[in-house]
């Protein structure tokens, strides 16, 4: 993919969003839980809408109606599932999501740098780790609200220490990876992000402008087969149309987001209680993501071969 869709527009949406909360910190927490809503329909939910369509995409032959309607339900089953897990175990339920989306958030940017081997595991785990931690680390109280706002019995915050410890292991990992200097430049702006932004707004910038964005120019590349030097308008229409096929499942999924608060506890009254609803509806839907994506990877090096 282009280097000026793949780097430029993420890194001008981080160095904009961490110098408005470095400059502004109020205004930035004050909308920080209507940003992340936001992404809701912006790249957040449509880069996933796309799902259904990928394995036909992948296999070059069109996904006919028997093979959609079964990867519904095996999509769907396991989301089920897991929000059922969910409702009887919250805390433990929501640490999964964070780890599980610390490894795919990772290994979605290591897949844009290194074949599967040794340097793609550390550069993966250390970049998902690094998100993840980074908001804990730098704003251990509001981070943990948000958890608090998955899992009600979550109880106190640990100290800020026992984060800021771990916040050595993704840079360690991210070392032992060998990345480039652009690669550092990166990881260096997602840190100064992560560290001058609300736990919200670091991280929602992280989902829209890094992760679904490069999704969604790798879906591009998938669909169309766009050659990187191509024009980068082709990979712009290319973009409008993967969007457009999102349109029905994003709306689908956005209706169900008022549903999940009557199967789990009481309905939310303020944008803050709101973004944990979503959160919950972003993690069980993640789980079958992640492994459709997985499955592209190893597709993806099957092919190599």
């Amino acid at each position: 993919m282009p280097p000026t869709l793949r780097r430029t527009i993420p890194w001008i949406c981080a160095a904009v969003l961490g110098l408005f909360g470095a400059g502004f910190p109020y205004h930035a927490s004050l909308a920080a839980p209507l940003f992340f809503l936001a992404s809701a329909v912006i790249l957040g939910v449509p880069h996933g809408a796309c799902d259904p369509w990928v394995p036909g995409w992948v296999r070059q032959k069109p996904s006919r109606f028997p093979f959609l309607f079964c990867f519904f339900v095996a999509y769907l089953s396991l989301s089920f599932l897991y929000l059922l897990v969910w409702k009887v175990a919250s805390f433990p339920a929501t640490v999964f999501f964070l780890l599980l989306t610390a490894w795919h958030w990772g290994t979605a940017d290591a897949s844009l740098l290194f074949p599967p081997g040794g340097r793609w595991f550390c550069f993966g785990l250390g970049r998902g780790l690094l998100v993840m931690l980074g908001p804990f680390a730098f704003h251990t109280p509001e981070a943990w609200q948000v958890v608090q706002l998955m899992a009600p019995a979550a109880g106190p915050a640990p100290a800020p220490l026992f984060f800021q410890g771990f916040l050595i292991l993704p840079l360690l990992l991210t070392l032992i990876s060998h990345p480039g200097k652009t690669e550092w430049g990166e990881t260096i702006l997602i840190l100064l992000l992560l560290g001058l932004t609300p736990p919200l707004v670091g991280v929602g910038t992280y989902f829209v402008a890094f992760h679904a964005w490069r999704h969604l120019l790798r879906l591009a590349d998938l669909r169309d087969h766009l050659a990187s030097q191509a024009d980068l308008r082709l990979w712009l229409r290319s973009l409008g149309r993967l969007l457009a096929f999102a349109v029905p499942l994003t709306i689908a999924t956005l209706l169900l987001l008022p549903l999940l608060p009557r199967f789990l506890g009481p309905m939310p009254e303020t944008p803050e209680q709101w973004v944990g609803a979503y959160l919950i509806l972003l993690a069980v839907l993640t789980l079958p993501h992640a492994i459709l994506v997985g499955w592209v990877d190893w597709k993806s090096i099957n092919l190599k071969r």
